[in-house]
């Protein structure tokens, strides 16, 4: 099939991870990356161009290119991984191309922005959320289904450790994510653990002893792989609006090889055991005392990990879910196109 996706292209990015399961089924896959260059230049840059991007004038410009990508690539589907999309943009790609349009949404509710999806005339809306499918499908009335995130076997997997990266990443405990209060107030009772905490854009407002823990530094794919696994424990913990549903770091750490904690959600069991795969937590006090346990018990840790890793590469791929999406929007890899084709490339590619 011919795959057009839209979404922001950078290490491990979710539209990224999707682009190259795509090519590595056999699928034939254009990327239009819809997020201003200005990203490279820092933090504050990127959030003042995110700001002016939501502008209408600019906003209409920033996602020409998507439009000009259906009508040259003529694909047999369209999938869009964020929520920016207006629903203007989405009618314009109806009057280019016959293509199922399809949604797949990486985030928890309170991210939803605008709301642009809900507004859209697709075949699909696909949501990591149970809860957010559910509603949106009795209440709205939308073709709105649950597809979970996965890992990446290519990068989510166990990685050999050097001294270097032992030195650089071994530590008792961690997390690789983003940082806000609730998350900050969470993991500040291990600040005076073996802890080291990845990403970048520490909130400048935000006032945590976990800043000295934070060296602003991003780790992706195989870097995350050798931070994970050089961890004794990945902390877990997700955001207050991720209801039903499981974050994608879920699926990545124990893709990785590392054993984890995590906060325990509704979904969780019908994706890993819990305590057998996947152990998790639902207070702090909880937390406390299976970190305090669990960096005492090393074998354990290894059993655990070692289930967890095999159900992750067995039923948590992303090729097993893009496989499932194709079938629910009745896709094969033997599409044809009504119309002619003007551009067809064979690599993963960015439109600008």
């Amino acid at each position: 099939m011919r795959i057009l996706i839209s979404g922001r292209i950078y290490p491990d990015s979710f539209a990224r991870n999707l682009a190259v399961s795509a090519k590595g089924m056999g699928h034939t896959v254009v990327v239009v990356d819809p997020s201003p260059a200005h990203r490279r230049f820092g933090y504050a840059a990127e959030v003042a161009a995110e700001y002016l991007a939501k502008l209408p004038s600019i906003e209409r410009w920033r996602h020409r290119p998507l439009v000009r990508a259906a009508a040259d690539f003529q694909p047999h589907l369209v999938l869009i991984s964020h929520g920016t999309l207006p629903p203007e943009t989405v009618a314009q790609i109806r009057q280019v191309t016959r293509a199922k349009l399809a949604a797949w949404f990486p985030d928890h509710i309170a991210n939803l922005g605008r709301q642009y999806l809900l507004a859209s005339d697709l075949d699909a809306w696909f949501f990591k959320d149970p809860h957010m499918a559910e509603t949106f499908r009795a209440k709205l009335g939308l073709n709105a289904l649950y597809l979970p995130e996965a890992c990446n076997p290519r990068w989510h997997r166990r990685a050999e450790l050097s001294e270097t990266d032992r030195r650089r990443y071994g530590c008792d405990l961690t997390c690789a994510s983003n940082m806000y209060y609730y998350r900050a107030r969470l993991l500040e009772m291990f600040a005076g653990y073996d802890l080291k905490l990845w990403g970048t854009g520490f909130p400048f407002w935000l006032r945590s002893p976990l800043r000295a823990r934070y060296p602003g530094v991003y780790v992706a794919e195989v870097k995350k792989s050798k931070a994970f696994n050089a961890a004794k424990i990945v902390l877990n913990t997700m955001h207050p609006a991720e209801i039903d549903g499981v974050n994608c770091r879920l699926f990545e750490a124990a893709g990785c090889g590392a054993f984890q904690i995590a906060d325990w959600k509704p979904a969780l069991p019908g994706l890993f055991e819990p305590e057998r795969e996947i152990v998790t937590f639902r207070s702090r006090e909880e937390l406390r005392e299976k970190v305090n346990y669990y960096l005492a018990h090393p074998e354990e840790r290894q059993e655990i990990a070692d289930r967890a890793y095999a159900r992750a590469h067995r039923e948590h791929t992303y090729e097993i879910r893009l496989q499932r999406m194709f079938g629910t929007l009745s896709l094969s890899a033997r599409q044809s196109s009504a119309r002619a084709v003007r551009s067809e490339p064979d690599l993963v590619s960015t439109w600008h």
